[in-house]
C-alpha cells in the first residue's frame, strides 16, 4: 500500500487531486491510500502521532503555518528524510526557499493529471530503489547503509543504536517508524529491539543470540509472532516457499 497525503486549504482542489490520484493509481495497478488535511497544523499533529505517508502533496501558501515551514519541521524536527514532499503553488518564486527541504518536485497550479502521474511513478521508483538500503540522518548529513549489512537495532528513549557487521552508529528516531522501512528479514522482537534474521545464531523461547554474541530478549507480546515468522523463514530457506 502506497500512502499519499494531500494538504491544502482549498477543499475543491483536495477533492480533485484525491480523485485523480486514485484514478491514476488504478491505471498503474498500484494500491494507494490517500489522506487529506486542510491545514498544516492538523497534518503535523497526525504525522507526529504515527500516521505514516510515503508522499505528500503540500500547498505552500497555507493560511497559518506555511508549506515551507512545515517541510522544514518534517525534515529537521521530525528527522524524516524518507517522506517525499511535492510542493504545489500558484506562484513560481520559491526555488531558493525550498532548497533545504529537498522536495521531490514543485508543481504550479492548476496541476494536471499527467504531472501527478509522473510524480507518482517517480516517487514509487525511488522508494523501490532504496528498498535495499536503510537511510538515517544525523544533523544535516544523510547516511545510507545496505540492509544486508545491518545486524540489529536497539533503542533507548529516542536514541537508536545501529549495529552493522563492521560498524556501529547512533541517531535519533523511533523503532516503529524504522521497521516500516525495512525488508521482511527484519523482526521487531521487543519494543526496544529489531533484529535481522540473517544474523540470528540462536533462537530461544524468550531471547535470541546474535552472530556477534549479543543476547536480546523477546518480550512476551512478540513471542508467538516471532515463532511463526521463524518457522516460515526456515520453510522458505529449505523449500523456497
Amino acid at each position: 500500500m502506497y500512502r499519499i497525503g494531500i494538504c491544502d486549504d482549498d477543499k475543491a482542489l483536495c477533492s480533485g487531486l484525491e480523485e485523480q490520484i486514485y484514478q491514476i493509481a488504478k491505471e498503474l495497478s498500484v494500491k494507494v491510500d490517500a489522506e487529506v488535511w486542510y491545514s498544516g497544523e492538523s497534518m503535523l499533529h497526525d504525522l507526529q502521532n504515527d500516521i505514516q505517508v510515503d508522499l505528500i502533496f503540500l500547498d505552500i501558501e497555507l493560511v497559518q503555518a506555511d508549506g515551507i515551514s512545515i517541510g522544514k519541521f518534517i525534515r529537521n524536527r521530525m528527522e524524516d528524510i524518507n517522506t517525499h514532499i511535492v510542493y504545489i503553488s500558484s506562484k513560481q518564486t520559491y526555488a531558493m526557499q525550498l532548497f533545504k527541504v529537498q522536495p521531490l518536485d514543485f508543481l504550479v497550479k492548476p496541476v494536471s493529471g499527467e504531472q501527478i502521474k509522473e510524480v507518482l511513478i517517480r516517487s514509487i521508483r525511488l522508494k523501490q530503489s532504496l528498498r535495499n538500503c536503510f537511510e538515517y540522518q544525523k544533523g544535516s548529513v544523510i547516511f545510507r547503509i545496505p540492509t544486508k549489512d545491518i545486524v540489529y537495532f536497539t533503542s533507548m528513549d529516542k536514541k537508536i543504536k545501529l549495529v552493522a557487521r563492521n560498524s556501529e552508529d547512533e541517531f535519533y528516531g523511533k523503532l516503529k517508524s524504522i521497521i516500516e522501512e525495512l525488508p521482511a528479514d527484519f523482526m521487531m522482537i521487543h519494543q526496544s529491539y529489531i533484529v535481522n534474521q540473517l544474523y540470528v545464531g540462536e533462537y530461544a523461547y524468550d531471547y535470541v543470540r546474535m552472530s556477534d554474541g549479543t543476547v536480546l530478549s523477546i518480550s512476551k507480546p512478540y513471542r508467538k509472532q516471532i515463532r511463526d515468522k521463524v518457522k516460515q523463514y526456515r520453510r522458505t530457506e529449505i523449500y523456497g516457499q
